[in-house]
């Protein structure tokens, strides 16, 4: 059992609070960073609807791509979940309604065949009530889930509790994580951090280097640093993250590419 809870804490590190600080975080980041006045290469919003009901089509993944990089579709998207998810508590309500709609009729047909039972009724004045008809029972909608998207993956890596240190960090205990493919990283810099221009580097042992720039900016008190990177190429091992705010010096962190 110990070994069970501990394992879960490794797997998700963050508390609820904190998932959904940095969940909102995002949210304004793709809302706010990326203006598409022209809107240039926007879908269509049948398709927008499409993606917030949790369904896929073709092109899906084109659509997904430019949604990470268009604050205009993103906030369209984030209204039309909202809306799917209004229209689902909707539905759930009136399943609820048509449920207790039931009962009552059930319960005042066996009131009625019970009085009935008590008190019968004289041959000259039978009355025959007639049957309500009963409600089927809703079936039980699934949970819903997020929809999963082969190609870019949104990767959020905190270092908040790292700190700021300058040279290499040996600290095993504190190793941070990053899957291999084409990433969409969010970087939570340590507390104490300046906003501005950043660069990120990921070498390894084989002279393999990944390096991307952005700028980093305070969204509700943490200041978050967005940049895009490639790990297709890595092999599952350890490797060294250094990130510097531009003319200053590296700040480095171990780093595992699973």
């Amino acid at each position: 059992m110990v070994e069970s809870s501990t394992k879960q804490s490794k797997e998700n590190p963050f508390s609820r609070k904190e998932e959904r600080e940095i969940r909102e975080t995002l949210r304004q980041t793709y809302a706010t960073e990326f203006p598409n006045p022209k809107r240039e290469g926007c879908p269509d919003k049948a398709k927008l609807r499409t993606l917030a009901g949790r369904e896929t089509f073709p092109g899906v993944q084109e659509v997904v791509s430019h949604i990470s990089r268009c604050s205009p579709c993103s906030q369209e998207l984030t209204q039309f979940t909202r809306q799917y998810q209004s229209r689902q508590w909707v539905y759930r309500a009136a399943a609820v309604a048509l449920i207790v709609v039931g009962i009552a009729a059930w319960a005042s047909q066996a009131l009625m065949r019970n009085r009935s039972a008590y008190f019968p009724p004289q041959p000259a004045s039978i009355v025959k009530t007639p049957q309500a008809p009963t409600s089927p029972r809703p079936t039980q909608e699934p949970a819903v889930q997020e929809p999963k998207f082969p190609g870019v993956q949104v990767v959020v890596l905190d270092l908040r509790k790292h700190g700021i240190s300058r040279g290499d960090n040996r600290n095993q205990d504190g190793d941070l994580a990053l899957p291999k493919g084409r990433l969409k990283l969010s970087i939570l810099l340590p507390f104490g951090s300046d906003e501005g221009n950043y660069e990120v580097r990921i070498s390894g042992p084989s002279d393999q280097v990944v390096t991307a720039k952005g700028r980093a900016a305070m969204k509700r008190r943490i200041n978050v640093l967005n940049v895009e990177m490639d790990t297709s190429a890595f092999e599952a091992g350890r490797y060294n993250l250094a990130i510097r705010e531009a003319r200053w010096g590296w700040y480095r962190y171990p780093l595992y590419v699973r």
